[in-house]
């Protein structure tokens, strides 16, 4: 008798459990589940600052009951200003909210919102469905120190006039007002950025720039700096371009030429047999040019932030002058036109295998083969201003080495896209190769470049 009264007992216990506590548990694992909703923004670091107008993507999400609400705002001087506050549905009673994460682009627009300059907080709180703090759900609170900063940057040009050579380079000096995360020259559209240290003043910046071989009079030249508020200011100055008119040759390329040269090219180029050689030529002269160029312009990313360079260039001893900078070539092969290239350099001819000196101070950035230029050594001068040297047999430097001018940096060769033995030299302004001539001639170094920097520093500009 009192084992079937404990059995029912036990049995009544079980159904118990299966009845009103597993429900119970399940409840408190699942409506009562305390686990907050994620909130992330787009900010580095522990601040941000504000100009005229700036949208801040914001995502939240909750994976558990599901997002109820988010509210952003900015508080300051005791006041908040409301940026976003939104509700979202609930699916249903056991189900939770409808969305589990959301993407916001918050805008911030300091005039509109009557919010002044100076320094706040941004607020973001969100809530989900779960059933904590008496059915109001979880929440999150992230603040963030915020600078309302609507004010622009000022600049003052203090180069004067540039008069500037189609392919060629100029400097432009000026003055901010204060830091900005970015600052520079544009000169068709290609940035060029400013550095500071030369002067005693920190607020001034001096930037290289450069104008393409292809552009000239009525080219849009300007200075801009960009604060870290994203308010900017652009300052143009006077600039007189010389237009030049390039040469242009007409080069035959032989079988003889083509045999001896792709072998060099594996394995960028096939060499299968069945390819004619023509093709062969199409894929050196034109695709690897192009990765050849994107190699490079990675590679000048890195300037030095200093000057290394002092005086004018030096050239490659005893060379004669093969070819010239911005030359026009067409290729023709057996008696037909095959393609067209400039040439972005001066080609100089000395006898086989002859020393190499490094036009100016500066660091090694690059040694080894680099497609069309063969061995090549790539030289930063510092403030974006790089020297290469290509076509070389071998190298007598290493990267990472700071190379005195004059030094011997390799020997020359007849490597990449070469006929036979000379240097290949090039000079960059960042990523866009201009006309070395100008660099081995001092008036023109003194005219447009140190006179302007010491005229700078004494006062006269």
């Amino acid at each position: 008798m009192k084992s079937k009264i404990f059995g029912s007992n036990a049995l009544f216990i079980v159904l118990l459990c299966l009845v009103v506590v597993l429900p119970a548990l399940w409840i408190l694992l699942v409506f009562l589940e305390n686990e907050k909703p994620v909130i992330k923004a787009d900010i580095p670091g522990e601040s941000i600052s504000v100009g005229a107008s700036k949208v801040l993507p914001v995502s939240v999400s909750d994976g558990k009951r599901g997002l109820r609400r988010i509210w952003i705002g900015i508080v300051k001087d005791g006041k908040e200003i409301p940026l976003v506050e939104k509700e979202y549905q609930k699916a249903g009673f056991f189900s939770g909210g409808k969305n589990k994460e959301d993407l916001l682009n918050v805008p911030i627009e300091p005039a509109k919102l009557g919010i002044t300059d100076g320094k706040a907080v941004l607020r973001m709180i969100a809530w989900d469905y779960s059933w904590q703090r008496w059915w109001n759900g979880n929440i999150t609170t992230i603040e963030k120190e915020i600078l309302i900063d609507t004010k622009r940057p000022e600049m003052d040009i203090l180069s004067g006039i540039q008069n500037l050579n189609q392919g060629g380079a100029g400097i432009v000096i000026y003055r901010l007002s204060e830091p900005c995360e970015k600052n520079g020259v544009y000169a068709g559209g290609n940035f060029f950025p400013g550095y500071p240290g030369s002067f005693q003043d920190k607020n001034i910046y001096i930037s290289f720039f450069a104008l393409e071989y292809s552009k000239g009079q009525g080219t849009e030249i300007y200075a801009e700096a960009v604060d870290g508020a994203g308010n900017s200011i652009r300052r143009g100055f006077k600039v007189f371009i010389k237009e030049k008119k390039f040469k242009k040759d007409s080069i035959n390329i032989s079988d003889e030429f083509l045999n001896a040269k792709m072998p060099e090219f594996n394995p960028a180029v096939s060499q299968d047999s069945k390819t004619p050689l023509a093709d062969k030529f199409l894929k050196v002269n034109r695709d690897l040019r192009a990765e050849n160029y994107n190699r490079i312009k990675e590679l000048v990313k890195g300037t030095e932030k200093s000057l290394l360079w002092e005086g004018v260039f030096v050239g490659f001893p005893n060379g004669k002058n093969m070819a010239g900078f911005a030359d026009h070539r067409d290729y023709n092969y057996q008696g037909r036109y095959l393609d067209s290239q400039v040439h972005l350099g001066v080609d100089l001819a000395s006898v086989a295998n002859a020393p190499v000196p490094a036009a100016n101070k500066g660091k090694v950035v690059f040694t080894g083969d680099l497609g069309i230029y063969g061995k090549t050594v790539l030289l930063d001068h510092g403030y974006g201003l790089f020297s290469m040297y290509s076509h070389l047999n071998s190298f007598d430097v290493r990267e990472g080495q700071v190379v005195e001018k004059s030094g011997i940096i390799g020997r020359s060769g007849s490597t990449g896209l070469a006929a036979g033995d000379h240097l290949h030299f090039s000079m960059l302004v960042n990523s866009i190769f201009v006309n070395p001539l100008e660099w081995w001639d001092a008036s023109w170094i003194s005219n447009n470049v140190t006179g302007k920097i010491e005229a700078v520093k004494s006062g006269s500009n």
